[in-house]
């Protein structure tokens, strides 16, 4: 016992280390280099490689490309080993060259045991349609897979430039707090040179309180962006690392119509019903199949007798045609509903294109919309800056008002905030337009 005791503990350990060891290697590989911050095409290929939603589509492919090596297996011969036993009447020897001119209700053991061979000769579409069906459903969850893709890099970008949303306005919110100190300072110096009253200086702390506030729920802002960037990522650790900051303002050129063509030929739902389509239409041919019939071939190499002690061997080989008459209607109905299913599918692409071009229309406006916010914004900041620049001026000479540089300062951080807003909207719009033409893949 004490012998088992001392092999197993190295070995014990041996495993912790390991374990560590992988799952330390693992978080090393998603951290970028040292000093250098991950860009968003970084970003999403981590997406791509780890999000948990991605493996149930790959899943779904491989379970869908094993059917279509089943469907394919009824082309090739079937080969069995059977050993059966029976207990009949054998009167069917009692006829032909081996007639003896009696029939009675005697009954037989049969012992019989060997290889058997089946093969399909022709079923009139039977298999070549199922084959057919279970490549496009191939197809079917390899767009899938692609909607999937877009999803999550379409995620990927949202929580990315939000973060970096969020860091730019904890900016905005150190500059509100800094120029609110400033504005303390300068009250208190002009309420112990007896030129203004107390009632100024408790002003600016409330104002300087409340700056420092909004800078509180700035950085808890850009803590849940992080998690949120974490969690579009797929990450199961808590992982830290800067992020390239991208999310100042670049053209993007394009039009209504060139989204809307590339939308129609790209989306992967478009490309995936109509692989649906073709397989309805293949589900069509063998339910119409059903009504013809199927040609098989048999051969066997038995070893058949009475006793197990006393058996011979027996070849066999034929031929056997199946012709259907009558199904109880089933045939039928079975046309009539992937019928049915096909217009379903095809009632169904009209309305997927409806809802392709409402998606392309909107990101469409709200980028545009949103390059005009970036262009106003812009002007709003500079003027808002002048404006606080004046304010300040007047304030530190003793001419302006407590509420003059107040209403200066929020001003200035309201220009700053809706600067950022909109070249956020921008982003999430381009990115939104290139889901829409089915370029996330």
């Amino acid at each position: 016992m004490r012998k088992r005791l001392k092999f197993g503990l190295p070995i014990w350990f041996l495993s912790i280390f390991i374990i560590i060891g992988l799952k330390a290697a693992w978080a090393e590989e998603l951290l970028p280099p040292p000093g250098k911050p991950l860009t968003l095409e970084q970003c999403t290929a981590l997406a791509l490689k780890y999000h948990p939603s991605l493996r149930a589509n790959q899943a779904a492919i491989e379970a869908s490309r094993a059917k279509v090596e089943q469907a394919l297996a009824a082309y090739y011969p079937q080969i069995n080993f059977t050993s059966a036993y029976t207990n009949g009447t054998s009167n069917f020897y009692g006829s032909g060259p081996y007639r003896t001119g009696t029939h009675n209700w005697t009954f037989y053991d049969t012992y019989s045991l060997g290889p058997s061979l089946s093969q399909n000769i022709y079923d009139f579409g039977r298999t070549k349609n199922t084959v057919a069906i279970n490549r496009e459903n191939v197809k079917v969850n390899e767009e899938e897979l692609a909607i999937t893709k877009q999803t999550v890099i379409l995620n990927v970008k949202q929580a990315y430039f939000d973060v970096l949303q969020k860091l730019r306005l904890i900016k905005v919110a150190e500059e509100t707090v800094k120029q609110n100190r400033e504005k303390l300072d300068q009250a208190l110096g002009f309420f112990q040179a007896g030129t203004r009253p107390k009632i100024e200086v408790t002003k600016a702390e409330v104002d300087l309180a409340n700056a420092e506030l909004n800078l509180i729920r700035a950085k808890n802002n850009f803590q849940v962006a992080r998690v949120a960037l974490n969690n579009a990522l797929g990450l199961s650790q808590e992982l830290s690392f800067a992020i390239e900051d991208s999310l100042d303002f670049q053209p993007y050129e394009i039009t209504l119509e060139e989204i809307l063509r590339k939308s129609f030929e790209q989306r992967p739902e478009v490309l995936q019903i109509k692989a649906r389509q073709r397989s309805q239409e293949a589900a069509i041919k063998l339910a119409q199949a059903s009504y013809y019939p199927t040609i098989s071939g048999n051969a066997s190499y038995l070893y058949r007798g009475g006793e197990l002690s006393d058996l011979y061997w027996d070849f066999t080989i034929g031929a056997t045609l199946s012709i259907p008459l009558f199904s109880g209607f089933s045939s039928p109905n079975q046309v009539v509903e992937a019928r049915a299913n096909l217009k379903n599918l095809k009632a169904q692409e009209e309305n997927l294109k409806l809802n392709i071009r409402l998606e392309a229309e909107q990101a469409y406006l709200s980028l545009k919309e949103a390059e005009e916010r970036i262009r106003v914004t812009e002007k709003a900041v500079i003027q808002a800056q002048e404006n606080y620049e004046l304010a300040r001026g007047r304030y530190q000479v003793g001419v302006g008002s407590p509420l003059e540089i107040t209403d200066a300062e929020v001003l200035l951080a309201n220009a700053r905030a809706n600067h950022i807003q909109a070249l956020y909207d921008y982003k999430v719009a381009a990115a939104r337009i290139e889901k829409a033409m089915g370029m996330m893949r």
